[in-house]
């Protein structure tokens, strides 16, 4: 009888299959256009800014506008300016007041639109005798200086008949420290503070839950300016990024909880949700239903704040004259940028980097394997293995046909089926110890990480302030970032993304250790620089075993062809010998493609079923939060 080989049917259909699994992968053809570097400062302690910075660093808004983003931090506006004047940032998200600093100085930067308005006020303990400004006369106020925090406070006391010059103490105080003085407690007085110059989220914090009492508040504004030098270079990307900034209110509205999250625990500082949406509130942003009511102008409410501030600061003798600041304000790009946004084609922003709340949540929730379909690599290997055997089958019962002299004995074909599956069982042994040894090599390098990471946010506790809240600000940015890189190794544009933002975050961290070292060599100076090298060393190692190092390309190909062989040797032994078992046959082809299937997603960390826990990472950042 005339056995029909399924061989034609079957090698179409891999081909077809094999075409399909190569064509998946061929990177992009198109070319990417260079990615512009952009410098972004911005104040740890200030809201709403702080949701919109958290928006913009979680999400790809920037990065798909062809942004490469550096979030710089700083404890308040002072520190901001001086980043400025060095040349060290190319975008700040600051007070007006901060902005009038840095125009005073000589600073060559344009106000391109309104990020926020924002209230400042002037607090005291609950149960304070203070009852109005007046009643400051006398008393120490801590403030920071050159804040709309401190213009407040003056401001205020010189309508009340007081001379802030001469009748009220006024202490120059980081707002991390006042924060800290409020949160010490006190009903009467803070220490030896009877009254503190602060800003939302903090006003609406600690009148919340009853540790103080608004005694005045004004309105002030919060501008997004940019380097006169990066416009002139990028002014495309200017508007690009005026874009981004607009589409970050709209996400920013569509999911306040979390958002709010988000900057409750990278900035720290014990804000809550209901604090953050009273401060929110202050902007009419706040109520935009859609992109298109979102609105960057500054409008005369804006310019009016401005003018204010710059009057102020010529009178604290900031400034020699009244700065012009109304000739540094450029809207032209955000009346382009407005442009883009009127034509409503924008992609919805995707979160790249989601908070460690949610990667837990997620882990929690298991893999169920067998609710995903198996990938085309085990598909194709099923395909390939049953074809060789079918193809073997078919020549060896054509052999089995020809006259006993001429077809091969049964003895020989078994010998030589049993060598090439022997052979083939150590190319399977050799292959799975590579990739099982590598996948110890990113398991032992986390680890590594992990453990580099805390033993400098400790030592960032023995430096003094504001070096420690900012190192440490930074640390747990770094190890958001690091905790994402094991699920985009498969993908170069993400990783790529996030090997950026990992490499600014180091460099801020080695410039806090330059600056130490620059005031003092100690050794405890000595010791947190040695924990920053430590988490470079991990850093590169987890990129280079997680991407790098892989099974060479030549080697799957001997497996494939190796396995081709051996399938088809075993087929031409079932048509020789006339001993077909089909379900035999079955089992076979499908334990080893699962084999093949386990090494393959061994060695493809981010691709397959088996990903590496970051559950260390995540245990890690909860414990830096706490």
């Amino acid at each position: 009888m005339k056995v029909k080989p399924l061989t034609a049917i079957l090698s179409a259909f891999v081909l077809v299959v094999l075409a399909w699994v190569l064509f998946s992968y061929i990177p992009n053809a198109k070319s990417q256009a260079e990615r512009v570097p952009i410098r972004i400062g911005w104040q740890l302690a200030t809201a709403t800014q702080g949701q919109l910075v958290e928006v913009l660093k979680r999400t790809n808004l920037l990065d798909r506008q062809g942004l490469d983003p550096t979030f710089v931090p700083f404890s308040y506006g002072e520190p901001e300016v001086a980043a400025a004047l060095k040349g060290d940032l190319d975008v700040m998200f600051s007070s007006g007041q901060s902005v009038n600093n840095l125009l005073a100085r000589g600073g060559k930067w344009k106000v391109l639109a309104r990020l926020h308005f924002i209230r400042a006020a002037l607090i005291v303990p609950p149960d304070s005798p203070i009852k109005e400004i007046k009643d400051l006369r006398g008393k120490t106020v801590a403030c920071t200086f050159g804040s709309f925090g401190h213009r407040e406070a003056t401001t205020k006391e010189r309508a009340a008949g007081l001379d802030p010059q001469k009748d009220v103490n006024h202490v120059n105080m980081d707002i991390i420290e006042i924060q800290k003085l409020v949160g010490a407690g006190g009903r009467e007085k803070w220490g030896k503070f009877d009254a503190v110059a602060v800003w939302e989220p903090d006003i609406s914090m600690f009148k919340d839950d009853g540790s103080a009492r608004v005694l005045s508040s004004h309105r002030a504004v919060y501008l997004l300016s940019v380097s006169d030098k990066f416009i002139e270079n990028n002014r495309p990307s200017v508007i690009k990024f005026l874009e981004a900034v607009a589409q970050s209110w709209e996400f920013f509205n569509g999911a306040r909880e979390r958002v709010n999250q988000w900057y409750i625990d990278d900035s720290q500082f014990g804000f809550t949700s209901a604090s953050l949406i009273s401060a929110a509130k202050e902007d009419p942003n706040f109520n935009a239903k859609s992109i298109a009511d979102v609105d960057l102008m500054l409008g005369e409410e804006g310019l009016r704040i401005l003018d204010m501030g710059a009057k102020w600061s010529q009178e604290q003798g900031y400034t020699q004259t009244v700065v012009p600041i109304r000739k540094a304000i450029d809207q032209t790009l955000l009346a382009a940028a407005q442009k883009g946004l009127d034509t409503g084609k924008f992609e919805k922003a995707d979160v790249i980097l989601p908070s460690t709340r949610e990667v837990a949540l997620k882990d929690e929730s298991g893999d169920f394997l067998g609710s995903v379909p198996l990938v085309g690599i085990f598909l194709l290997q099923v395909l390939v293995t049953l074809a060789a055997i079918e193809a073997g089958q078919w020549l060896g019962t054509r052999r089995a046909n020809l006259p006993e002299h001429e077809r091969e004995s049964e003895g020989a074909v078994s010998a030589v089926s049993g060598a090439v599956l022997a052979l083939l069982a150590f190319i399977l042994a050799l292959t799975f110890g590579a990739a099982a040894s590598r996948y110890d090599l990113r398991r032992d390098a986390l680890m590594g990480d992990v453990n580099a990471i805390q033993t400098t946010y400790m030592r960032a506790g023995l430096v003094p302030e504001p070096h420690k809240t900012l190192t440490r600000s930074l640390l747990r940015d770094y190890v958001e970032v690091r905790m994402n890189v094991g699920d985009v190794y498969g993908d170069p544009e993400q990783l790529k993304a996030l090997r950026s933002r990992t490499s600014a975050l180091t460099a801020m961290l080695w410039s806090q250790a330059e600056e130490l070292a620059a005031k003092d060599t100690n050794d405890i100076y000595a010791l947190f620089t040695e924990g920053i090298t430590d988490m470079v060393e991990y850093q590169n190692k987890r990129i280079a075993f997680g991407s790098n190092f892989r099974i060479p390309t030549f080697v799957w190909i001997i497996l494939v062809l190796a396995s081709c062989i051996s399938m088809f040797t075993m087929g031409f032994q079932f048509g020789i010998t006339g001993r077909r078992s089909f379900p035999s046959q079955l089992a076979l082809v499908l334990t080893f493609a699962l084999v093949i299937q386990l090494i393959y997603d061994l060695d493809s960390p981010g691709k397959g079923f088996i990903h590496l826990n970051q559950q260390p990472m995540i245990d890690l950042y909860q414990n830096l939060s706490k």
